[in-house]
């Protein structure tokens, strides 16, 4: 009889649940609990809780290629997004549900 695989979470005992525990991310086998990225803070996950781009990472390499007046629109309709996100996520934190407790 084959020996079942432990779940790869720190110090977790449980058998690991095939296919569905399986991260093909960090390669590990995990049980009905830790399976989910977040449930076992996977290696591999990004971080998605910021805007992407906090740099201009992505304009690196592009000053010698691209014209000037274009770099310049490239990065003003980028502001214009990180403007609009940052919006959005007030308007969002503003309309969360208030939970009124009664005395």
């Amino acid at each position: 009889m084959a020996k079942k695989i432990k779940c790869s979470f720190q110090d977790c005992k449980a058998a690991a649940q095939r296919i569905a525990g399986d991260c093909t991310f960090c390669e590990g086998h995990f049980c009905n609990n830790h399976r989910l990225l977040e449930d076992h803070k996977c290696r591999n996950l990004d971080d998605v809780s910021s805007f992407p781009g906090e740099s201009d990472w992505w304009l690196v390499g592009l000053s010698g290629v691209l014209p000037e007046d274009t770099l310049a629109d490239l990065l003003a309709a980028f502001q214009c997004k990180r403007e609009a996100f940052e919006q959005n996520a007030m308007q969002l934190n503003k309309e969360r549900t208030q939970v009124i407790k009664t005395v």
